[in-house]
């Protein structure tokens, strides 16, 4: 038969056949049933999601207007992806981004600013009982969309060397980054619920019970942030992310006060804000807990290279 050899980024020689591995990844046909705009939607983005270039959908019925302005809104999400084509009978899809041009690294760092800010604005906005749903959304929206384009390298990795190349980056380190912007992404929907909640509070804080709530959330978030910063680091990522552990288990010892004054009922005047309060202190505990997650891909990380170095 006949073979291919394929020289790769880590110094590796491998015997293939001749066709590139990047060519089944070329393009997908997915049949949709029926024309929900929410089934559009989703197999748009598991399509893209797999990692193939082009993505065509075929209807049992024909699409109708509502149909393909679903796909429009889908494709919005994606980052370097547009619309070819469509019509009654098909709709395609394309990902126009040359994988090396981009920086999955930086994309990361993206992800990380926008979580950490979207957090923050959120732990505002329920101490202070504001409405902050569109900019929260905002935000939320822009961390999908580089977490969506990770997924679609790292799912990519698993079938063509070629991509790897081109990124730039280690299987290892393309999956830490994969792993790492997923954690995120959760951090990103529990800031979301926060500022949901903080819709529904009947008033403010009392300034001694936000006080509390901003320490726990800041130390929530910064493990959030060191534990990434860790993942980052070319150096010490162990010492980083250990920082990061350590913030943690302040986040969670604070909440755990917090959670005690609810029982009691000492501090909180209605019922309607020890409900809030509850939900909120739930989210910050799994925020503090994503942290912890992420500090522990880093040292992971760090005990293999440092091993696979020497």
């Amino acid at each position: 038969m006949e073979l291919q050899l394929y020289t790769h980024l880590d110094g590796s020689i491998v015997i293939r056949s001749s066709a590139e591995d990047v060519e089944q990844l070329a393009e997908a046909t997915v049949e949709i049933d029926g024309d929900d705009p929410e089934r559009i939607q989703q197999a748009i983005q598991a399509a893209h999601t797999c990692g193939f270039e082009t993505v065509t959908l075929t209807p049992r019925q024909p699409f109708t207007d509502a149909g393909r302005r679903s796909a429009r809104s889908a494709v919005r999400d994606l980052v370097g992806t547009d619309i070819l084509a469509e019509s009654e009978t098909e709709i395609t899809v394309k990902h126009l981004m040359d994988p090396s041009t981009v920086s999955v690294r930086q994309s990361l760092v993206q992800i990380q600013y926008a979580a950490v800010l979207l957090h923050e604005d959120a732990t505002v906005a329920f101490v202070n009982a504001d409405d902050a749903h569109a900019h929260v959304d905002e935000r939320a929206d822009r961390a999908a969309r580089f977490v969506q384009m990770i997924a679609w390298h790292f799912s990519r990795s698993l079938i063509s060397l070629d991509e790897l190349d081109r990124l730039d980056v280690s299987r290892p380190d393309l999956f830490d980054y994969y792993a790492t912007a997923n954690r995120l992404s959760a951090v990103v929907d529990r800031a979301v619920r926060t500022a949901r909640i903080a819709e529904k509070l009947p008033e403010p804080l009392s300034e001694e019970i936000a006080g509390d709530v901003r320490s726990a959330a800041e130390d929530a978030r910064n493990a959030v942030d060191t534990a990434v910063a860790a993942i980052l680091e070319d150096e010490d990522g162990v010492s980083t992310a250990h920082e990061a552990i350590k913030y943690r288990d302040d986040a969670v010892t604070a909440v755990d006060t917090l959670e005690r004054t609810l029982f009691d009922g000492s501090r909180v005047e209605s019922v309607p804000t020890a409900v809030a309060l509850t939900s909120a202190l739930d989210h910050l505990r799994r925020t503090a807990d994503h942290g912890h997650a992420i500090a522990k891909i880093a040292v992971r990380a760090a005990i293999r290279a440092e091993n696979l170095d020497n």
